[in-house]
């Protein structure tokens, strides 16, 4: 719908709720992402007249998988996860033999630097903001990032006053935001804690602030997916199961690749029943690629050697994890299943 306005062609359809809103020409369109704001989130912890739930349009389903590296990019990119091969946090690389983390170019099991950043070289796609500024001289881009990226905001107050600021001329912009909450702190300390409330609440606030001191402009709303709480299970202390890997489980914690020992495929499958009964659907790697379930469009040419012999998607509230000296983290919420608390996002 963004690229549709900006007179910019996309393969995919726009969607007509939003089509609808922008009928009228605006000065600036913020397009801003909330990591982790899923309709689930919103409903369960802000009250209805905040300005997020008071301007609720529709409900929409995420990419599949509902996760960061592969949701954000298919927002920033126009693509599908198959088409971009964003696929999610930590796939496999087979030159390297290593699980790689997309958005640090590190190895995902050591922390060790691997390579550049993914996004700079083996998988740079071209932005939705860079066909827009291309086919529309007139329209200034800005970008508006946590402090991860260089001049980033260290708050969410910082990061709606450099909105403001971007706003705040006398050309036409068009402002990609994003904002990293309530993503940490949903993983860490569940769904519908008091620290996500707060959290959320700081957002509302300084957007209802952002919206009063903006004039000609439209800020959309969206996140690159919800969450819902879990328990964690450690493989390699599954020794029935630990014991038919090759590798260490990979791409994400409940959208999992596994590489299988020779002769191990049949022990594999009943290790798995035996511990995870009815919580998750199994796939050989053919089955998963002809599932469509990574979107359409042409496979990106890494597509085919990020998995191994089988995929396990979680649909239960279990999450796979395997625990070494580096990683002992324990998330109480997570996201990359297919349940409808993961996969559901607002459009504001």
């Amino acid at each position: 719908s963004i690229m549709k306005y900006y007179n910019v062609k996309s393969k995919y359809n726009s969607l007509s709720e939003l089509d609808s809103l922008l009928n009228k020409k605006y000065k600036n369109v913020v397009f801003l992402i909330l990591d982790c704001v899923g309709t689930n989130i919103i409903e369960n912890n802000l009250n209805k007249n905040s300005i997020l739930r008071k301007n609720l349009v529709t409900n929409v389903t995420t990419v599949f998988p509902p996760a960061t590296a592969a949701a954000t990019t298919a927002i920033h990119s126009g693509l599908s996860p198959y088409e971009s091969g964003w696929i999610g946090g930590m796939p496999y690389f087979k030159e390297y033999n290593k699980a790689i983390v997309l958005f640090t170019g590190n190895d995902f099991y050591t922390g060790e630097k691997v390579i550049e950043k993914p996004e700079n070289n083996i998988l740079k796609y071209e932005t939705i903001y860079e066909k827009i500024v291309k086919h529309n001289k007139n329209i200034k881009y800005h970008q508006c990032f946590p402090n991860f990226q260089e001049n980033g905001s260290n708050t969410f107050e910082e990061l709606c006053e450099k909105i403001k600021q971007s706003c705040h001329n006398n050309e036409k912009n068009i402002v990609s935001a994003y904002w990293d909450e309530p993503d940490h702190t949903i993983h860490h300390t569940g769904t519908n804690s008091q620290e996500v409330k707060e959290v959320l609440k700081n957002i509302d606030d300084n957007l209802k602030k952002l919206s009063q001191e903006l004039d000609n402009t439209i800020i959309i709303i969206t996140a690159d997916h919800g969450a819902t709480d879990l328990k964690e299970i450690y493989i390699n202390e599954i020794k029935e199961i630990d014991d038919c890997l090759s590798f260490p489980p990979n791409i994400e914690s409940r959208f999992v690749n596994f590489f299988i020992k020779d002769g191990m495929k049949e022990q594999f499958v009943k290790a798995l029943e035996n511990n995870f009964k009815d919580k998750y659907i199994l796939y050989t790697k053919e089955e998963f690629l002809n599932s469509g379930l990574l979107g359409k469009g042409t496979p990106h040419k890494r597509i085919n050697d990020y998995f191994g012999d089988y995929i396990v998607i979680m649909t239960g509230d279990l999450s796979i994890r395997y625990i070494t000296e580096e990683i002992k983290k324990v998330h109480l919420a997570d996201h990359s299943g297919i349940t409808k608390e993961e996969m559901i996002v607002p459009l504001i």
